[in-house]
């Protein structure tokens, strides 16, 4: 092939090699398309011809729902002895109040026997309630703490007296409790006001306009304040020595977390 391009058309060398390559290249492409005839077409289905999407996670999918990726949970009185909750639970929301904390007494203890005969469910940590509770959120506590811790630097050590046994109902009656009246009404008055204007700050609801100060020290379910009212009375409970302890701190519970404010 290459003797007839060069002698039989007079065509130079130059020419001879650009028509080689023409000829290559030819051959090239018209392999090429045969194979691409030869292959099987596949047609793709829309929802194959669509990129997928990847699932976003749970984690950020939740993330400004409140529940911070955890499942809701359910409610169950059972669990914690037929009590309902006054509020609804709810991730990343904190059950709190502030309080003054009571040491274990013997006399506590004596009549903690006494009810527990008259079908009551004893109070293992009692305490005095300075604040309702209230729904804090998480990002709020350590800032809350320390406008507490602030708010009651200037608050005094001071004696707590027992008074007698009376019978109290919370707010939405689902629960009796009987414990002691409580002294000095002025100071501790003082503590909630200082505690008010924190939670005025937050917009969280204010202890009672005339509170009760009392230490209750057993429970029982519904309202059943006059039943409670005759059984003290045929127990017959008398507290026979002035019963006080010192108060050098108060604290607060929010959750599982405790914090303590030192007094002056």
């Amino acid at each position: 092939m290459v003797a007839i391009l060069h002698s039989g058309h007079g065509l130079g060398t130059g020419s001879t090699c650009h028509n080689l390559q023409m000829m290559l290249t030819n051959r090239h492409q018209s392999r090429s398309r045969a194979m691409e005839e030869s292959r099987p077409t596949v047609f793709l289905s829309d929802s194959e011809s669509k990129p997928k999407m990847l699932p976003v996670p749970e984690a950020i999918a939740t993330m400004f729902d409140g529940r911070l990726y955890h499942p809701k949970p359910n409610d169950q009185p059972n669990s914690h002895q037929g009590r309902s909750r006054l509020f609804e639970h709810e991730r990343g929301n904190w059950a709190t109040y502030v309080y003054v904390p009571c040491p274990d007494m013997d006399l506590i203890e004596i009549i903690q026997e006494k009810l527990t005969e008259c079908g009551l469910e004893i109070i293992e940590h009692p305490h005095i309630s300075l604040t309702k509770t209230v729904v804090l959120q998480y990002h709020w506590i350590q800032r809350f703490i320390n406008d507490v811790k602030s708010k009651l630097s200037t608050i005094l050590r001071f004696t707590v007296t027992f008074g007698n046994l009376e019978v109290f109902c919370n707010e939405n009656c689902s629960r009796t409790f009987v414990g002691f009246l409580v002294e000095p009404a002025e100071i501790l008055s003082q503590c909630v006001d200082q505690l008010d204007k924190v939670l005025s700050d937050y917009n969280l609801q204010k202890y009672y306009e005339d509170p009760k100060f009392h230490l209750s020290v057993a429970w029982c379910l519904g309202d059943q304040s006059s039943q409670l009212k005759t059984k003290l009375k045929s127990l017959e409970l008398e507290i026979g020595t002035c019963c006080s302890f010192k108060v050098d701190k108060l604290m607060c519970k929010t959750g599982n977390k405790k914090y303590n404010f030192d007094l002056v």
